[in-house]
C-alpha cells in the first residue's frame, strides 16, 4: 500500500520516467506555438474532389485530396491516409485536415459517416465571428 513507498522511491520514479509536469507543459505549449504558424514552405500543390463510395448499404460521400504530381519522397507513391470525422461529420474543418495532410505528400480520403441518412454537411455550419463577438449595450 501506499505505506510502503517512500521519498526515495518517488525520487527514483520521477528519474526513470524524465518527464515533470512542467516539462510536459513546456513541450505541450510548444506543439500548440508550432501548430499556429503558417504552412511549411515545402507544401506541394494539391488536387481535390468529391468522390462516391459505393457499399452495401448504399453510396458514402467522401472528400479526395492528394499531390497534384510528383511521388512521396520515401515511399516512391503516396500513402493513404483515412480520416473518420467525429459525430458533426464531414464538414470544412476536416476537409481542412485532410488537405494539409495531402499537401505533406499523402492521399486522403475523408468518408461522411452519416450517408445512409444525409449527405455532407450533416450539421449546421454555425458562423463563428457571431458567437465570438462580445454583445454590445
Amino acid at each position: 500500500m501506499c505505506d510502503n513507498h517512500s521519498i526515495n522511491d518517488i525520487i527514483e520514479y520521477n528519474r526513470r520516467t524524465g518527464l515533470s509536469r512542467r516539462e510536459f507543459g513546456a513541450l505541450t505549449l510548444g506543439a500548440g506555438l508550432i501548430s499556429a504558424l503558417p504552412a511549411a514552405a515545402a507544401t506541394v500543390e494539391t488536387t481535390e474532389s468529391e468522390v462516391e463510395i459505393k457499399t452495401p448499404d448504399g453510396t458514402a460521400d467522401a472528400y479526395f485530396v492528394h499531390p497534384a504530381k510528383g511521388v512521396h519522397p520515401a515511399m516512391g507513391v503516396h500513402p493513404g491516409v483515412l480520416i473518420w470525422p467525429d459525430i458533426f461529420g464531414l464538414r470544412p474543418a476536416f476537409r481542412q485536415m485532410g488537405k494539409r495532410l495531402a499537401e505533406s505528400g499523402y492521399a486522403v480520403v475523408v468518408v461522411n459517416p452519416f450517408y445512409r441518412t444525409k449527405k455532407a454537411p450533416t450539421a449546421p455550419i454555425i458562423q463563428t465571428s457571431a458567437i465570438l463577438t462580445p454583445a454590445r449595450c
